[in-house]
C-alpha cells in the first residue's frame, strides 16, 4: 500500500491561498473597475456589469498580476464596451507586455521603445523612468511609424474571443434585484 503525504492542513491552505490568491485579487480588481466604469457611464451600466468575462487578459494574463497593470487593461476594455468600440484588439497593456517580453530576448529598436513608452503612458502606468519626456522626442521623429506599428501590434494581440455574446440576465446583480435591461421578457 502506498501512502501519500499531503502536508498539514496549514500547508494545504497556504498552497491554496498562493495558487488562487492572485485569481481572487484580479476578480476583486475587475469588479472594482466595473463599478467605476458604471459610475462614469451610467447609461451603459447594465452592459458593463455583464462585461466581467472580457477582462481575463488572455495570453498576457500571466503577466497581469500587478494591480496597476491589470486595472489599466480592464479600464481600456470597459471603456470600449461603454463607447461601443470593438473589444477584440489588443489593449495598450497587452502590447506593452509583448514588447517587454521581446526586449528580454533582444533590445527594442528606437521605434519599439517609442511604441512601448507611448502605450505605457496611454495605459496610465506609473512613469518611473520618465517615458513621457523621452516619448516627446521619439513622437516628433517617428509619429507616423509609431501609429502604424501600434495598429499592427494591437492586431497581433487581438483576442477574437473577447467580445460580448448574447446577454441574459435574471434580474439579480450581486445578490440584489435590479431592473437590468437584459432581463428576458416574461
Amino acid at each position: 500500500m502506498t501512502t501519500i503525504t499531503t502536508g498539514t492542513a496549514a500547508e494545504i491552505i497556504a498552497g491554496f491561498e498562493q495558487t488562487f490568491g492572485a485569481i481572487f485579487d484580479r476578480m476583486k480588481w475587475a469588479e472594482d473597475e466595473i463599478a467605476q466604469a458604471r459610475t462614469r457611464h451610467p447609461e451603459q451600466a447594465d452592459t458593463l456589469y455583464h462585461s466581467f468575462s472580457l477582462l481575463s487578459g488572455g495570453e498576457a494574463s500571466a503577466r497581469m498580476g500587478v494591480e496597476a497593470v491589470f486595472r489599466a487593461h480592464a479600464r481600456e476594455i470597459l471603456e470600449r464596451v461603454a463607447t461601443g468600440e470593438d473589444t477584440r484588439p489588443g489593449t495598450a497593456v497587452e502590447v506593452v507586455i509583448g514588447l517587454l517580453a521581446a526586449a528580454e530576448r533582444a533590445p527594442l529598436s528606437h521605434e519599439g521603445f517609442g511604441l512601448c513608452a507611448r502605450l505605457w503612458i496611454a495605459a496610465g502606468l506609473p512613469d518611473h523612468d520618465e517615458f513621457a519626456d523621452k516619448l516627446d522626442h521619439i513622437e516628433a521623429l517617428h509619429a507616423a511609424r509609431l501609429d502604424s506599428e501600434e495598429a499592427d501590434a494591437r492586431r497581433a494581440c487581438r483576442d477574437d474571443s473577447r467580445r460580448l455574446g448574447r446577454i441574459e440576465c435574471d434580474g439579480w446583480h450581486h445578490g440584489a434585484q435590479v431592473p437590468c435591461t437584459y432581463i428576458a421578457a416574461a
